[in-house]
């Protein structure tokens, strides 16, 4: 019986805290409210974060290993073009002028980079689409809703690269890879970016193949993060950490 009730204690303690822990957490981001912080961040994937990532698609998998990102896909059918995400969740959108930055990153047999979307509103409650920008390793392509539009343009020679750059800032995109500018336009109708996330497609004509790829770190600079927000996501990591 003692023992029964030094645990109960001890249990009742710990969710004290957590709720001390919470209040204080919250008092100080409602003090703060009028002010919206540019945050940087950055993930070297030492180890999987579900609260921070989450895959879309059921042709790819998705791991952390040996600090680094690593992904697998492999399509259903022969010649087929599927691509699949892993987006970013840590902080919710829209967002607008960052820039993520890729260290060590590339891909064999597929193709592997960062995926910027726009969720465009439809008055038909069916239709609903979002436009993709994927910027590869060695090229670019854009995307509506799952299917890939490939056109003629410039492909590099660099399945891997030690880094990639992205920068967007009210509808301009800039992409540089080992110091080197490679991409830089404008598109009126992106005013900002509602989904951030890895791509990896598989190109499969008559050979049914595996296509992996690979990234050492992630990072993302000029994150405009409200108050209200902050406190939002960090509640949910305090949740996950209750006893």
């Amino acid at each position: 019986m003692p023992f029964t009730l030094h645990r109960e204690s001890t249990r009742e303690m710990k969710n004290i805290a957590y709720i001390l822990k919470a209040i204080i957490i919250i008092c100080t981001f409602l003090i703060s409210l009028p002010s919206v912080d540019a945050v940087f961040w950055e993930d070297p994937f030492e180890r999987a974060a579900k609260a921070d990532w989450q895959h879309i698609g059921k042709d790819s998998r998705w791991t952390v290993e040996d600090g680094f990102l690593k992904a697998e896909i492999q399509a259903q059918a022969q010649w087929s073009t599927i691509f699949e995400l892993y987006q970013f969740i840590a902080y919710p959108g829209p967002y607008n002028d960052f820039t993520i930055t890729l260290e060590t990153v590339g891909a064999a047999r597929a193709r592997f980079g960062i995926a910027l979307a726009k969720h465009f509103h439809s008055t038909a409650p069916e239709i609903d689409e979002h436009g993709y920008y994927l910027f590869f390793t060695n090229d670019m392509y854009t995307s509506r809703d799952g299917e890939i539009f490939i056109e003629p343009g410039q492909r590099w020679n660099t399945d891997e690269l030690q880094q990639m750059e992205l920068h967007f800032k009210d509808g301009r995109f800039q992409l540089s890879a080992d110091s080197e500018s490679r991409v830089d336009f404008t598109d009126a109708n992106f005013k900002h970016i509602d989904i951030i996330a890895f791509v990896l497609a598989g190109f499969i004509t008559e050979d049914v193949n595996i296509g992996n790829a690979w990234v050492d770190t992630f990072t993302i600079d000029g994150l405009a993060v409200s108050p209200l927000r902050k406190l939002a996501t960090t509640w949910a990591h305090l949740k996950q950490e209750q006893p």
